[in-house]
């Protein structure tokens, strides 16, 4: 088939039209759509996150799980040589550490040596001991109180029901309001685990609690020099110069180093975060909100920071062995939800998110004031205009389309065929309607004698021929679907644009 000459109009088929007509309506959805997120004046506003600092994120995460630990050891002094204990009351120490949370029903992560009775916890309460024979004159002879020292070593530490070991006593606080308990309340803890320092350093506690909040351990894979630190816990040193209150305190730094001790058989990382008293048994986080170490020791007597940390791993070795998952749970899925969704400027999934944690921990102190930040958010719905104009575009489209289909259903079977146009005479084509004049019927041959044909209307393939030569030698043609007239060379119907 030769291609058709320039110039040459063809008229839509019922299929060519319906197709333009879609492409047309499809284009005007595309075109309302371009105009609305090119317009400053009806675009959708994007997400706004609020201007905050790093450490802000990060005190968020990791600030309702971590605790405050009041450790107090109890115990009755006997003298091996005199016989008899040096007062019917007990003597006591007590120390200040800190602690996270690692489940939601209440088990508490802290430093082994927070926990363990130790030669630190014994000196301490032989120093006492010492002071009290000192200033009460328990020996007749009235030595000094570096003599009375050096009696101690006869000297025996009990608890009211043990022989040996004194009595301890663990409460812990929510540095925040949380699980109904509010800030600095004294809860009591009971210690299911001790590892001390040369066995890890690690203890878990437990408190009759659920729903808490709940820190996640590393798995320590990433945890490098170089690795972006920050130790957390409530220093001793600041509560002797500032009010006492229940904000732990957040030290940045970095991991320095991957060191070992006893031997190797443990691994700590040094960190230039500075850790003092108090402070043990806290978590040392990266910047993601994951525990990297439990903060275990320093060295004394240094004028820059030299401090370490457990892996967090040990951690979860001593959970694992106590059957405990290290779960973050519903109530702290939801809220780090709503921090990611707050600090990416979402103020409709923050707000569902928070006020999901608040159903469950109504008194939950930073889900309550990241709530009422969230709130604040500009509203991140979308501009009405834009659905008011994209509806219009997309019933346009409905209903070229639905008038396209029911003009060829009516072209198709609810119409008669349209009339063909009369050819002229002596131009038959198939589907026309030739004009032609009427002519007096000739009677029909008679066949001749023994079936001989004669003459060329008794030949087939004659008549044939001449109906060929006839149709070839006319110059002028006629559609076979509306009768218009085209040329002889035309492939097209110059009206209807029928194949020709």
């Amino acid at each position: 088939m030769s291609s058709q000459g320039a110039g040459q109009p063809l008229a839509d088929s019922p299929r060519t039209t319906w197709h333009r007509l879609l492409r047309w309506g499809v284009g005007a959805v595309a075109a309302t759509a371009m105009l609305w997120l090119s317009s400053p004046a009806i675009a959708a506003p994007a997400d706004s996150p609020p201007p905050t600092a790093p450490l802000e994120q990060l005190q968020a995460l990791v600030q309702p799980a971590v605790v405050y630990e009041q450790i107090t050891w109890t115990g009755y002094v006997y003298d091996e040589t005199n016989k008899g204990y040096f007062t019917e009351d007990p003597f006591t120490v007590s120390y200040q550490c800190t602690g996270f949370v690692v489940n939601p029903d209440g088990y508490i992560a802290t430093a082994g040596h927070c926990a363990d009775y130790d030669r630190t916890v014994q000196d301490a309460i032989l120093s006492q001991v010492v002071d009290w024979a000192y200033e009460n004159d328990y020996y007749e002879a009235t030595p000094s109180k570096e003599t009375i020292a050096t009696f101690a070593r006869n000297w025996r530490v009990d608890g009211a029901d043990s022989e040996g070991t004194p009595d301890l006593s663990v409460s812990v606080a929510y540095g925040v309001s949380v699980s109904g308990e509010p800030t600095g309340k004294e809860l009591t803890a009971r210690v299911v685990a001790v590892r001390p320092p040369g066995q890890g350093d690690v203890a878990l506690l437990k408190i009759e609690a659920e729903d808490l909040t709940v820190v996640p351990l590393s798995d320590n894979s990433d945890t490098g020099v170089g690795t972006e630190v920050v130790a957390v816990g409530y220093p001793v040193s600041v509560d002797l110069v500032t009010d006492v209150d229940f904000n732990p305190s957040f030290k940045e730094g970095t991991i320095s180093a991957k060191k070992t001790t006893d031997a190797g058989s443990l691994q700590v990382y040094e960190i230039s975060a500075a850790v003092s008293g108090g402070m043990s048994g806290g978590p040392t986080v990266a910047l993601d909100g994951d525990v990297v170490g439990v903060n275990s020791f320093g060295i004394t007597d240094e004028p820059q920071a030299f401090n370490f940390v457990q892996p967090a791993q040990t951690m979860e070795e001593m959970l694992r062995g106590e059957g405990v998952e290290n779960t973050l749970g519903p109530v702290t899925e939801e809220y780090r939800a709503g921090l990611n969704a707050y600090f990416a400027g979402d103020r409709d999934a923050a707000v569902e998110d928070f006020e999901a944690v608040l159903q469950v921990v109504p008194s939950h102190q930073f889900a309550q004031e990241y709530l009422q930040k969230a709130q604040a958010l500009p509203a991140s719905s979308t501009s009405p205009l834009i659905w008011v104009l994209l509806g219009v575009a997309a019933l346009l489209v409905l209903g070229l389309i639905g008038l396209a289909l029911w003009a060829r259903g009516r072209r198709a079977g609810g119409m008669p065929p349209p009339v063909p146009t009369p050819a002229p005479p002596g131009s038959p084509l198939a589907g026309t309607v030739p004009v032609v004049e009427a002519e007096p019927v000739a009677p029909a041959p008679t066949a001749p004698p023994n079936g001989q044909e004669t003459g060329a209307a008794s030949d087939p393939g004659a008549a044939a021929d001449s109906a060929a030569s006839d149709a070839g030698s006319d110059d002028e043609r006629f559609c076979p679907n509306c009768g218009k007239q085209h040329d002889a060379d035309a492939h097209f119907c110059p009206r209807c644009g029928q194949p020709l």
